[in-house]
């Protein structure tokens, strides 16, 4: 359990700088992967399989390469985000933390675009809602 709040610390501060400055701090996302390896190297996470942790990667693979496919219409910063989440935690914890926050977020953006508060064109940073995703699979 303290890993989870260890990779729940890391994304918090990654959704405040996220929310407020539309940018993610990647030295603090490089050393959460950092601490998550050493955890794995180090055994303290279990066994260390290696299809596992390459398994859990996929999301955050796919959004990076998301992001060159789009031109940064999702940004970099969520791809290594996802990626930081996939090293801490195994394939169906990533996943479902990014399903959950790719559902919030979608439903937010309905809102506000139902309300007039926000055109089609307008850049909704996506760390916090992948905060709230992970509040979630804590819950489960």
């Amino acid at each position: 359990m303290w890993i989870e709040i260890l990779l729940f610390f890391f994304l918090a501060v990654c959704a405040v700088f996220d929310g407020l400055q539309k940018q993610i701090p990647l030295a603090v996302v490089w050393l959460g992967m950092l601490t998550a390896i050493c955890f794995r190297a180090g055994g303290v996470m279990g066994e260390v399989r290696l299809l596992s942790v390459v398994l859990s990667l996929v999301p955050g693979v796919a959004f990076w390469l998301l992001s060159f496919v789009t031109r940064e219409k999702v940004g970099y910063g969520d791809g290594w985000v996802l990626i930081m989440i996939g090293l801490f935690l195994d394939f169906s914890r990533c996943f479902l933390i990014l399903l959950v926050g790719l559902l919030i977020e979608s439903v937010a953006a309905l809102v506000l675009l139902v309300f007039r508060k926000i055109r089609r064109d307008k850049e909704i940073p996506f760390c916090p809602f992948l905060l709230l995703g992970m509040g979630v699979m804590l819950c489960l």
